[in-house]
């Protein structure tokens, strides 16, 4: 089998949007993968346009800690990218069986800082950085992948978010990203720091029992100090990743370069770090409520059950919602659809209360709000409201929170 001139050797794995293959390229007798939209994709006119979109984000980066597309090219009915073919471990599998010296944690955050901020210089804004988008080779680089959710800062080139749409992997998020507020460079700097932290202490910074409580956490909480969670972490490079997780943007790292200096410097005999100034927004104020929500989702208390409705701003409450009904669709209006993926795939799924089977899966509703609510056995039930435009096909994948017990 053949797209274009690639001819596919193996399949190598599938995702929620597109399945890739190893590929041979004859013109340049080079071992390559080529990334193919799944056919069932095709239907949906936003799935096909974040995949090309993710082809023209990688390809304006030439950077070698991130990885390299070739083409990107329609055939047999489908559109494929050609790409770098990527050898080594996930960090979030590689983290499972390898405890990283500080040292080894320095290097490693500052190489990707520099590499994000190399992105960011060229007007991307990766939005999904996690363990599991960065690849290690044996020879210990890593490799930044998976811009399919990327921000392109070009008015030209702007993807929209549709509603119910999740764009990031919420364990991972930053403040912003969870109120849904305009997002740079300095949310992805958020995104490693929570990855630097779970590789210092072994375990994430932000965590609860369900998707409310760690938006929740993200947005109101102070992490631990990684002094009392793992005195072998220097003092200067606990204040590196700390400051990474200020929640006030101005208050963090400005730049990737910056943050990869202070990581490397955090090693040499005369680099004293920069004191991280205080964030105006971890000083507690008279009157604030003991809780602030998210824009995007209302999401379900797990305990309690009530509909946790999220709104725009850090010091701001919301009083809890009772469910509202799904909207009637108009006479005649044409039904929507929601697309919905997990992460890892095989969660059972109820919509407005009814068993609809196992992700990933396509469901057809009328317009108007669904209540959605994921189980699957060692990871944290997923409840959310989702809103469906008329005649719109939404995209919803979901990374599940493993249980903490």
């Amino acid at each position: 089998m053949n797209y274009g001139r690639y001819k596919v050797l193996e399949e190598l794995g599938q995702g929620s949007m597109g399945i890739v293959y190893k590929a041979h390229d004859p013109n340049l007798d080079l071992i390559l993968a080529v990334k193919v939209l799944r056919p069932e994709c095709l239907q949906g006119e936003t799935l096909v346009k974040r995949f090309i979109a993710e082809a023209r984000v990688l390809g304006r980066l030439d950077h070698p800690n991130i990885v390299r597309v070739y083409n990107v090219d329609e055939d047999q009915g489908t559109v494929y990218i050609a790409m770098e073919l990527l050898e080594g471990e996930g960090l979030n599998d590689l983290a499972k069986r390898k405890r990283f010296s500080p040292e080894e944690i320095a290097d490693l955050g500052a190489t990707i800082a520099e590499a994000l901020g190399y992105a960011h210089s060229k007007g991307v804004v990766h939005r999904d950085v996690k363990p599991g988008n960065i690849l290690v080779r044996s020879d210990g680089k890593p490799k930044i992948t998976d811009f399919g959710i990327a921000r392109i800062e070009d008015s030209a080139e702007h993807l929209m978010t549709q509603a119910g749409e999740v764009l990031g992997t919420p364990a991972y998020m930053s403040p912003e990203q969870v109120l849904s507020e305009p997002v740079d460079g300095r949310s992805d700097l958020f995104s490693l720091g929570i990855i630097l932290y779970e590789l210092c202490a072994g375990e994430r910074p932000f965590r609860g029992d369900s998707l409310g409580a760690v938006f929740q956490a993200i947005t109101q909480a102070t992490p631990v100090p990684l002094s009392q969670l793992n005195p072998e972490i220097p003092a200067v490079l606990a204040e590196v990743v700390e400051r990474c997780l200020r929640r006030n943007p101005p208050d963090r790292f400005q730049s990737g370069e910056d943050l990869a200096a202070a990581l490397h410097g955090c090693f040499r005999k005369e680099s004293p770090v920069e004191a991280a100034p205080v964030d105006s927004r971890e000083i507690p104020k008279k009157g604030t409520p003991a809780w602030v929500f998210a824009v995007v989702l209302a999401v379900l208390a797990a305990a309690g059950g009530g509909i946790y409705h999220f709104t725009s701003g850090r010091d701001a409450a919301a009083p809890t919602a009772a469910p509202s009904a799904p909207a009637a669709a108009s006479k005649g209006a044409p039904a929507s659809s929601l697309r919905l993926s997990t992460s890892p795939a095989g969660a059972h799924v109820f919509f407005d209360g009814a068993p609809k089977g196992e992700a990933p899966l396509r469901l057809e509703a009328s317009p108007g709000k669904h209540e959605v609510r994921l189980t699957l056995p060692g990871y944290e039930e997923w409840e959310a409201q989702v809103e469906l435009a008329q005649g719109a096909e939404v995209p919803l994948d979901v990374d599940l929170v493993r249980t903490t017990n």
